[in-house]
């Protein structure tokens, strides 16, 4: 339960700042060559979830975790057992939220996590420092966003980040983790795995195609280092409020 230091209400989590610095960095298994050119998910998403599965845990804790423009119950499922709402500008969600202008008091959030949901924000500063306005001392931000990704209006998509920017934006919080996801080769394959759902217009054979033409590009990426930041699909950060 939360704990008081020098007046200050502190987080407890069930992962220490120690822990959480030493995970283990999300990787995209071998095996999802398979399900690569039987057209399953994209290299980018595989690795999107690898994050939430290794760093979510490290939001856990008896208090509640916000999803920031999360939909549905989707990355709630990672973390079964815990207190979990999610928040986004519109329904389906938990609760309506402007993320330039949170309803929550200061010092009241235990955990944030934004999983690519900062690039639909025009102002994205305000959310970085409502985040740290809402978050009690020793709270926890886990934030993905996209660097080298295609476009994905929801309703509308305006920014991509490197990592140098994510340092400067997130200078007010004590960094735990900090992974950059990707490869050229995973990137070459996001880029061909051309699916319905996205928009593709192109006929399965042609879709089939693409995927063969990008095997060896993709066994290069899943067998080499998949955390090259010239060519991330992802940045992750786990921040901490001092």
């Amino acid at each position: 339960m939360p704990i008081s230091f020098a007046g200050k209400i502190l987080t407890v989590f069930d992962v220490t700042a120690e822990q959480a610095s030493s995970t283990q960095s999300p990787r995209v298994p071998l095996r999802y060559a398979i399900e690569f050119m039987l057209d399953g998910e994209t290299p980018g998403r595989v690795l999107n979830d690898e994050c939430m599965r290794i760093m979510l845990p490290c939001l856990r804790g008896p208090e509640t975790i916000v999803e920031l423009g999360g939909s549905g119950d989707y990355y709630k499922n990672f973390v079964p057992g815990q207190k979990f709402e999610v928040t986004n500008y519109e329904a389906p969600c938990d609760r309506i939220v402007d993320m330039t202008k949170m309803p929550f008091e200061s010092g009241s959030i235990a955990a944030f996590v934004s999983m690519f949901a900062l690039e639909h924000v025009y102002d994205f500063h305000a959310v970085i420092r409502e985040c740290l306005r809402c978050l009690k001392p020793g709270g926890r931000l886990l934030l993905a966003v996209p660097f080298l990704y295609y476009y994905h209006g929801a309703p509308d998509d305006y920014f991509r980040f490197t990592d140098s920017a994510l340092d400067r934006m997130l200078s007010g919080f004590t960094v735990l983790k900090k992974v950059s996801l990707g490869n050229r080769g995973l990137l070459l394959c996001q880029l061909f795995h051309e699916k319905r759902i996205l928009g593709s217009t192109h006929g399965w054979l042609l879709r089939f195609m693409f995927r063969a033409f990008c095997l060896i590009p993709l066994l290069t990426g899943l067998l080499g280092n998949q955390r090259d930041r010239r060519y991330a699909i992802t940045h992750l950060y786990l921040v901490q409020k001092p």
